[in-house]
């Protein structure tokens, strides 16, 4: 599913216009969407709903909304927070009410009425700002969004919670805390987005109208990952096959200490379905990774012949993974200079690999394979002499940038992980939760990436997949163990199950 800016989100609509859908009518649309949702997820005939709304066209939404609750049954309220409509259209739909039960009242005339309403609501209906909103509340609107965010109504946003830009997902003081948001005909950029995704709740995607081949021709260079993308790049396995059509990955991880790295580097790329992997590790972790991952076959490096042992590794591997617990010695440094100088195939560069890219980021250059680099916030920040607030601020653009400048793809970790090709497309995952954010998980991933690019997918959408699968397995463990205890292990051993409902 595409995600639409403001800019393109406005476009889209125009089109509509353009082809003969009147504009009202997709308002009509909308609030009808948002009152059908309302009424089949509450006893509207027994609660009380407060619709907050302000004076531009996402209050027009409301209004409709309020007059088909009300043909429902339901005890509706608009609330004016912002005054009166000012856009032709919500000011046309408002007028519409006047037949209804539907109450209306203005903050103008009666604050301190407006703020009971809020606080004594059974469902609260944020029509206040919608996409458009930039800056910060004033000081009357940011006490309405305290007071409704303090109140235990049951909360809806209409297409974006107030209070956020939709573009950056910047909340710069205060916002509606919506336990779902209705948006209409594509996500928004800012529900995929921190800090703003966390005020949006479930989000519901509703369709007001507007003719699909409309929404295909929008050229949007941000996508949302779906299953059905995921499943559709595993196809049925023929039964004249052999592990060698199934790609030959190279695992180049782990040091002292830091054996379990390569343990779940390794065991995530086997059950993303390699056909053979090939973990090249130092001798004083071998009997640790061999004694744990019986599958792979084994190069132990020994420093005086390192680099024919790498030769030898190289000559076969059709994508390699590097950097997982590798640490930064000045041997580490040599290994990733002469895979990237030697090898042949795609890389994928991880954790202490980033770290050492960081130091010299004219490792990048002259790089004639496809690279995916997979930082998280702080590597990212590292990468680019910033700081990890300054990522985690615009996390899209950074990534972008970064992609295309240095021509590779880009998977910027965390929440809402964003996967960045250098062609200037981006895909931001939906799946995966807080339960991951422990040590290995990363490991996990890089595995499951070099698995599948190992197997001939292209960077851009191996990445993608296992971006999706890995934030899946998490989902999947975190129903099962709870987002405390689950463990970058239990995601591994989750996977064979995801893997089994795409063969069926």
């Amino acid at each position: 599913m595409k995600a639409l800016n403001n800019q393109q989100t406005r476009e889209l609509e125009q089109w509509a216009v353009d082809e003969g859908i009147p504009y009202i009518t997709l308002m009509e649309h909308a609030g009808t969407a948002v009152a059908e949702y309302i009424s089949s997820h509450y006893n509207i005939r027994e609660k009380r709903t407060v619709i907050l709304c302000g004076k531009g066209n996402n209050g027009g939404d409301g209004f409709v909304a309020a007059r088909r609750l009300d043909a429902a049954g339901g005890e509706v309220i608009i609330a004016l927070v912002d005054g009166l409509p000012k856009t032709d259209i919500a000011k046309e739909t408002l007028s519409r009410i006047r037949q209804t039960n539907v109450q209306a009242f203005s903050i103008a005339d009666d604050q301190e009425l407006i703020f009971e309403l809020i606080r004594t609501a059974d469902v609260l209906v944020d029509c206040i700002y919608g996409i458009g909103f930039k800056g910060t509340p004033d000081a009357r609107m940011t006490e309405v969004l305290e007071t409704a965010n303090l109140s235990g109504a049951d909360k809806i946003a209409v297409d974006i919670p107030s209070g956020i830009e939709c573009d950056t997902g910047t909340v710069d003081t205060v916002c509606f805390q919506a336990d779902v948001t209705i948006t209409f005909t594509t996500m928004k950029t800012a529900h995929l987005l921190s800090p703003a995704k966390e005020y949006c709740g479930e989000i519901v995607v509703a369709d007001v109208g507007i003719p699909h081949n409309l929404v295909a021709q929008q050229e949007a260079d941000i996508e949302v990952a779906e299953e059905w993308q995921i499943e559709s790049m595993f196809k049925p396995r023929k039964q004249n096959t052999n592990k060698g059509d199934y790609g030959h990955l190279l695992c180049i991880c782990g040091s002292e200490g830091m054996a379990g790295a390569a343990i779940m580097c390794g065991k995530a790329a086997l059950r993303s379905g390699t056909g053979l992997v090939h973990m090249v590790v130092p001798k004083e972790i071998y009997p640790i990774v061999a004694g744990q991952l019986t599958e792979p076959i084994y190069t132990v490096l020994y420093q005086e012949h390192m680099l024919q042992q790498l030769d030898e590794a190289m000559e076969k591997a059709t994508a390699c993974v590097i950097g997982c617990g590798m640490g930064t010695s000045e041997t580490a440094k040599l290994i990733l200079t002469y895979v990237l100088k030697h090898f042949k195939h795609p890389i994928v560069l991880d954790a202490d690999a980033l770290n050492i890219v960081s130091e010299d980021i004219e490792l990048l250059q002259n790089i004639t394979v496809p690279l995916i680099l997979t930082p998280h916030p702080g590597e990212m920040a590292r990468l680019l002499k910033i700081t990890t607030k300054e990522v985690q601020r615009n996390r899209l653009q950074i990534a972008r940038e970064f992609a295309k400048k240095h021509g590779i793809t880009l998977v910027l970790k965390g929440s809402g992980t964003v996967v960045a090709a250098h062609y200037g497309k981006i895909s931001m995952n939906p799946t995966g939760n807080a339960g991951m954010a422990k040590g290995g998980s990363g490991d996990v991933l890089a595995g499951m990436i070099g698995g599948i690019l190992a197997q001939g997918e292209a960077p851009f959408e191996a990445a993608r997949t296992a971006v999706y699968l890995h934030g899946m397995a998490g989902d999947k463990c975190a129903d099962k163990l709870s987002q405390i205890s689950m463990l970058p292990t239990d995601m591994i051993e989750e996977l064979p199950r995801l893997f089994l409902k795409f063969e069926k």
